[in-house]
């Protein structure tokens, strides 16, 4: 049956949704699911499985229309009705297939146990053999439509399940075509002719199929009958739709009346691509669909075209496949001339002459005897690795176009040739999911899709699940998503789990050595392939490379120029050997934000590079590294409570990796701490703002221990740094602490800004444990002490927080007057944060007791504000502002986007009480909507949160005061 249980294992509920949509259990025997509803509910979560599916959008997939007043009780019935019918029998140890999560539920089921996702699985897995291994093919393709029962989705007329059907249809019917072009590869092509006048009947608008009976039927001496399918489609496309039929059938027809030997089933031929000097592919090409098309057109319309890249990113494939399709579709005759072997270039000329098929006439230059032996004919010749002999090649290529006016040149090599009218086109790795994204879109990118299939290859069995998909992305990342690196890794899965591997990656040079046996001996290891690259430069760009190679991620000029020039390299060789560096695709140059060029290297270039220092060398370029960063960081510290705040901040998040891996440096063994704590104490500001308080406090804390109460200067920021971030975790005693040792050095020492800054993190303390009377005075006093130590920009901070702390406390004139203080000492500071904040309350006054037009706007140019610095905290708050905004207007849809948006940031920042708050909010707009049940499970949770940190419901603020 296909439907039934398969491979699910022992014990698990299967899902069909490849005919009726069904259930069955272990046994293969169909779950009563009840009415259609309840189908309809189960599909809409089956086709988002493994997601949590909100209530409101189940109600808007199973009613696109008006819904009904009840229809997310409906939902929640269907639901329950559905648990009943999938649970498993009592003591199975089964864990829960359908979970109520976060206001909605999800289905939590295995690949395996939906019919639809292994049918996908085995179309792909299919799809990858019918070229190379039809016979492999035809039972797998076989099988997968075995698992169809009927029409997807059958009965089901909701538009999402419309959507589903039409998508898994097509599906099923280019596994049908594949599994005909399979058939026909092994001379079945009598069995599969009813088969194909079946499809066509089924669907007589596809050219496809149309094709495959027309050979079926020639090769089986059905020459009258082929003519006429071509006839008849003919007939029916100009009926239908006023068209012709395409290019394809209709070279078919000339090829049938010629009766050409093309048509005739032929013994597969190895190593060659058919009417062509390319070598047929091995193995399938996965991604870069859109880049064999680009360059394809690039051929078009430029008669040399030079595909550059590192070492490994796929230009010999990429270059072969856009030849392959040329050929194929009979726009040029197509040569590969590979240059891996040539070590002189004495031996260039004869090379060419091979691969060519020419013989070098005496007296004559070797262009004139390939300018006559092709002339007149549309050809393509690819020039493959050409960095070695970049000279040669320019010469020959220079000659030949000149000569031979129909030929095209496509060259691979690391660097360009720099031939008048060359067109350049940079082949980058292949693309990767952002690590937050669905596994399904995680499977589905280029990089991971790649090392499956040949893990696939090598691992019969492998495949990419929710489970592991995390991982495989991981590998992926830290291999570059280099399609080299990604086979050899790929081939190492066949003899070590993947967790193992993932391990190991660090000592990659060893682990991808030897992985395959490849005829180009730079490929059978990841270290042949970067030491290829590395041989072929100068002494100074070695040199230069290994220096380089100390930075962690991207850098700027001025960087490379401070930290790995010196000795036998000044200021500007640096500046020429790195053009040189990226001209050879050994360094990659990006452009960044606002135009500024940044220089990177791949992970493993680094580590190849890293490893050929001289002994003793990494240590001191690591410290010139961390010093360089510090006196960047010390310079950036001077700006980032003033008016240009916005593009410093920028500045400091694009050098995060560089100042982490300084820390790194100063805190770890040689390192200099006390470097390390004046650098925290330029960071703490950025990294609050960000939310990335786990990180900042591991610092602020290794900062601490560095740097004792003799060091005031270095140790205040500190203590203040840490108060501030253990107040965002709402870890109250800890930030308590802080703050007291700080007031207790600041009044000692005299420094009354700082002093200002401790008692307002007292005071938002004391507000948490709602004394608030305490609360008020702390917040005058920091405001005074702030004011009289020269610190405007905290002295409106602690005024925003005092001014909420007179709205919650039902004091309108007293908040509104210190409101409008803040703003003004923010104004005249001129920094954001401090602006938004002021503004922030402001608009929460307005919501309160005046104009709520005015408290919308008000909102909005506060998000402005904190959006311009980065500040999450601040978005939250204001978010949450303007959900609640919005649900006292019932304004649900609006509502619900604020306080989902305000619930994401908070989670992202492990701001656990703007959580709790916006839990509630979402319970709110739940309870409008007359979901009382989801309404009490949110608000269950907040409430566990609550409780964890210690903060009561009635409103608090939101976010802590800063610095």
């Amino acid at each position: 049956m296909g439907g039934a249980a398969g491979d699910a294992g022992p014990g698990r509920v299967t899902f069909g949704l490849l005919g009726a949509v069904t259930a069955y259990d272990a046994t293969g025997t169909s779950l009563a699911l009840g009415s259609t509803r309840r189908r309809a509910v189960l599909a809409a979560l089956l086709v988002q499985a493994g997601r949590t599916v909100p209530v409101d959008q189940l109600v808007d997939m199973l009613w696109p229309g008006v819904a009904p007043p009840t229809a997310s009780t409906m939902v929640h019935g269907a639901i329950a009705g559905l648990r009943r019918a999938v649970a498993g029998p009592r003591g199975s140890g089964e864990p829960p297939l359908l979970l109520t999560r976060g206001g909605g539920y999800a289905l939590q089921v295995r690949p395996e146990q939906l019919d639809a996702s292994r049918f996908e699985t085995l179309l792909a897995e299919g799809r990858r053999l019918v070229e190379g291994a039809p016979a492999r093919a035809a039972p797998v393709l076989a099988e997968a439509l075995g698992l169809w029962r009927g029409p997807a989705l059958d009965g089901l007329e909701e538009g999402f399940a419309r959507d589903a059907a039409v998508r898994l249809d097509e599906l099923r019917v280019q596994c049908a075509e594949l599994r005909v072009d399979a058939e026909l590869g092994l001379g079945r092509h009598h069995e599969v002719v009813a088969d194909l006048e079946a499809l066509v009947a089924a669907h007589p608008l596809r050219e496809g199929l149309r094709g495959r009976l027309m050979v079926a039927l020639y090769r089986c001496g059905r020459q009258s009958e082929a003519l006429e399918t071509y006839r008849a489609v003919r007939r029916r496309l100009a009926a239908d739709l006023g068209l012709e039929p395409g290019p394809h059938l209709r070279r078919l027809e000339r090829e049938i009346l010629r009766q050409s030997g093309d048509l005739e089933l032929r013994a597969r031929v190895e190593g060659r691509r058919p009417g062509s000097g390319l070598p047929a592919p091995v193995s399938t090409f996965i991604g870069r669909a859109r880049e064999r098309d680009e360059v394809a057109a690039l051929l078009g319309t430029h008669r040399l075209v030079t595909l550059t890249g590192p070492g490994g990113s796929g230009k010999t494939r990429l270059a072969l496949e856009v030849a392959g399709r040329l050929a194929d579709g009979g726009a040029a005759e197509a040569f590969l001339v590979d240059l891996t072997p040539l070590t002189a270039s004495a031996l260039f000329d004869e090379t060419l002459a091979a691969a060519l098929g020419v013989h070098a006439e005496p007296g004559q230059a070797l262009t004139a005897t390939i300018a006559a032996a092709l002339s007149g004919r549309d050809t393509l010749i690819v020039l493959d690795n050409c960095e070695h002999l970049v000279e040669d090649c320019a010469a020959f290529v220079q000659a030949v176009l000149a000569r031979v006016g129909r030929m095209r040149l496509l060259a691979t090599s690391r660097e360009r040739l720099g031939v008048p009218g060359e067109q350049v086109h940079p082949v980058r790795p292949l693309g990767l999911a952002a690590e937050h994204d669905d596994w399904r879109r995680i499977a589905s990118c280029e990089a991971v899709r790649l090392f499956a299939e040949r893990a696939a290859a090598a691992r019969p069995g492998f495949a990419v699940t929710a489970d592991n998909a995390r991982l495989v992305l991981d590998v992926c990342r830290r291999l570059d998503g280099l399609p080299l690196a990604l086979e050899l890794a790929a081939a190492r899965a066949a003899s070590m789990p993947l967790r193992d591997l993932a391990d190991r990656l660090d000592n990659r040079f060893r682990l991808l050595d030897s992985a395959t046996r490849t005829a180009d001996p730079r490929h059978r290891s990841l270290a042949a392939t970067v030491a290829w690259s590395h041989d072929l430069l100068a002494t100074a760009e070695r040199v230069l490379l290994t220096r380089v190679a100390v930075f962690p991620a991207a850098f700027g000029l001025d960087a490379a120029e401070a930290v790995a020039g010196g000795g036998e390299l000044v200021g500007a060789d640096v500046a020429r050997l790195l053009s040189r560096l990226v001209a050879c695709s050994t360094v990659q140059l990006d452009e960044g934000v606002g135009g500024e060029m940044r220089y990177h290297l791949l992970e493993t270039t680094r580590r190849f590079a890293r490893e050929r220092l001289a002994d003793g060398e990494l240590p001191l370029l690591r410290e010139r590294h961390a010093r360089h960063y510090l006196v960047w960081a010390t310079e950036s510290g001077a700006h980032l409570f003033g008016a240009d705040s916005a593009p410093w901040l920028a500045r400091l998040h694009r050098e995060s990796d560089n100042f982490r891996s300084a820390l790194e440096w100063s805190f770890g063994r040689g390192g200099d701490p006390e470097s390390g704590a004046q650098l925290v104490g330029c960071l703490w500001h950025y990294w609050d703002l960000r939310g990335a308080r786990d990180e900042g406090l591991h610092w602020v804390h290794a900062g601490l221990d560095a740097v004792g109460a003799d060091r005031p200067s270095d140790r205040l920021p500190l203590l203040s740094a840490g108060a501030l971030m253990h107040l965002g975790r709402a870890e109250f005693e800890a930030s308590a602490v802080l703050a007291g040792e700080q007031l207790r050095l600041a009044r000692t020492t005299g420094e009354r800004a700082w002093e200002g800054d401790a008692l307002a993190m007292e005071a938002t303390v004391e507000w948490a444990r709602a004394r608030f009377d305490r609360a008020r005075q702390l917040y005058e006093d920091a405001v005074e002490a702030s004011i009289a130590g020269g610190d405007l920009w905290r002295a409106a901070m602690a005024e925003a927080q005092l001014a909420r702390l007179h709205r919650d406390r039902n004091e309108p004139d007293a908040a509104r007057a210190v409101a409008v203080r803040s703003l003004a000492h923010a104004d005249e500071v001129g920094e954001e944060l401090a602006r938004g904040l002021a503004v922030d309350v402001l608009a929460s006054l307005e919501h309160r007791w005046g104009d709520v037009s005015e408290a919308r706007r008000l909102v909005e140019e506060a998000l402005g504000h904190y959006r311009l610095v980065g500040y999450r905290e601040g978005e939250a708050s204001a978010l949450h502002l303007a959900g609640r905004i919005a649900l006292a207007a019932r304004e649900r849809a609006p509502a619900r986007a604020a306080f989902g948006r305000s619930l994401e940031l908070c989670r992202r920042i492990g701001h656990r009480a703007g959580t709790a708050a916006a839990l509630e909010g979402l319970a709110g707009v739940a309870t409008a909507g007359g979901d009382d049940r989801t309404a009490a499970g949110l608000l269950a949770d907040a409430a566990a949160l609550r409780a964890e940190i210690g903060v009561p419901l009635p409103t608090r603020p939101l976010h802590a005061p800063h610095g």
